[in-house]
């Protein structure tokens, strides 16, 4: 949690209650804009068609010109659609629900035209209904129905010249055939708006399963590549190090003793400095990569869970600890790996902080979950590093004070643990650490003990 200067607050979503998205919204929005963009070219052709085959209908007697001018309307207003598509502009769900409300007005005036109710093509309502449960949220989908629905039964009392279609008659409107009809029309148009719309939100929703899985997979991945490369890199350099530091040791004693110039005592010094940096920096990195002996997940109450957080914690003085919870909620937890976890957490919370400012750790239970919060009272953090917070091997410490694994490490574990963490960054107040456990009383699936072989420690 490196404070900076920022200009809003900023919050992101729960890592594992609020994935990403297969798709963004904007990108979904855009998607639908092609689809119906390309759908009302179709709609034109098919309506030009049908038009054109009715003037050798014996009997049919339309008024083309009005006709064709609404067809013009209808090409015209699709170019300026593609034309404000093109522009780049944010599409809005609204602007889709637009469309399709100007295509039934289109429709409407089509029928009116051409025989009103009568007109078998009045049907192609439910065209409209099905394309917004398909592409617009449950609001405008309900929207479009009520529209498409009173304009199906406008038609019913709009008066219409009977040579336009001399075999049809207009509908008596109260009679029990043509309420039926208007019953069949509106329970039609709910169903298919309904389930479409169920069928949609399903297929959403598995969506983000599978990016879910993905992202855990993914996750998975990285960390097995970090502890393999730092266990060999621990491995290989062990011993050229340790030969390196040796030598050094002999060549200070050889310049001390033939009373060398001082510099270059100094110079063999810097040399074994520099080794053990080395070593402390593998050391690091074997430990930050999961380098442990597998820690089994057992029942741990919040007063453990709070000791092992704070056990080694750079000035424990500085943090302030407040239980805020009306029973003594459980965890099924590896206790030492989400305390050292969580202990990077609150020495990040420490640096951003004053030396004369504390750090606050609640814990406090809500619908079946932990709630800790680590606060500090820093600066806050940039936007732009806060969206990459949790990646591996990012840091803005200086070289050698930090692995960039903290975050990622702790993420990974408690996500594995089937709980999530959240940053939200305000200016001039600090940073606030929300990490999110499910208590043992309402886990539906035992957490698997050796799923949990992973030992994060180090901070970001």
């Amino acid at each position: 949690m490196t404070p900076s200067s920022l200009s809003q607050e900023r919050s992101f979503p729960r890592a594992g209650a609020g994935l990403r998205r297969l798709r963004s919204a904007p990108d979904v929005h855009r998607l639908n804009f092609a689809w119906l963009i390309r759908l009302r070219w179709v709609a034109f052709i098919g309506q030009s068609a049908v038009i054109i085959a009715s003037r050798v209908m014996p009997g049919v007697d339309f008024p083309y010109r009005i006709l064709a001018l609404i067809l013009v309307l209808e090409v015209l207003s699709n170019l300026a659609l593609i034309a404000w598509a093109r522009t780049g502009r944010p599409r809005h769900e609204m602007m889709g629900a637009l469309v399709l409300i100007a295509d039934i007005v289109f429709l409407t005036v089509l029928l009116f035209f051409t025989g009103g109710a009568a007109n078998p093509f009045s049907l192609l309502y439910f065209i409209h209904v099905a394309l917004a449960a398909l592409v617009l949220r449950p609001l405008w989908t309900w929207v479009v129905t009520l529209i498409s629905i009173g304009a199906y039964i406008g038609l019913h009392f709009l008066p219409y010249t009977d040579h336009y279609l001399p075999w049809a008659s207009q509908p008596e409107i109260w009679t029990l055939q043509t309420q039926g009809r208007w019953v069949a029309f509106i329970v039609s148009a709910a169903v298919i708006a309904f389930f479409i719309n169920m069928i949609q939100k399903a297929l959403t929703r598995r969506d983000e399963e599978l990016i879910r899985i993905r992202d855990a997979k993914m996750r998975n991945e990285k960390l097995a590549s970090l502890a393999t490369l730092a266990a060999g890199a621990a491995h290989e350099f062990s011993t050229p190090l340790s030969t390196i530091a040796l030598v050094a040791n002999e060549l200070q004693h050889g310049l001390e003793e033939k009373q060398m110039p001082r510099h270059l005592v100094e110079d063999a010094e810097l040399i074994r400095d520099q080794v053990e940096r080395c070593r402390e920096i593998l050391r690091q990195m074997s430990a930050d990569a999961g380098e442990s002996i597998g820690e089994f997940a057992r029942p741990v109450a919040v007063g453990e869970l709070i000791e092992h957080i704070l056990e080694g914690c750079r000035y424990r003085d500085r943090v302030e600890v407040t239980i805020d919870t009306d029973r003594i909620a459980e965890l099924t937890v590896p206790p030492s790996a989400l305390g050292q976890a969580l202990r990077g957490l609150v020495n990040n919370g420490l640096e951003a902080s004053d030396d004369d400012q504390s750090v606050d750790l609640i814990a406090r239970d809500k619908d079946g979950e932990l709630i800790l919060e680590i606060r500090d009272r820093g600066e806050g953090i940039k936007p732009a590093i806060l969206e990459r917070i949790g990646e591996p091997f990012f840091t803005t410490k200086q070289t050698g004070q930090g692995m960039g694994l903290g975050v990622f490490l702790a993420r990974t574990l408690v996500e594995k643990i089937g709980g999530d963490i959240e940053f939200t960054s305000t200016p001039g107040e600090g940073t606030v650490v929300t990490v999110r456990l499910p208590e043992s009383d309402s886990t539906d699936s035992p957490l698997a003990p050796e799923a949990i072989q992973i030992n994060p420690g180090g901070t970001p």
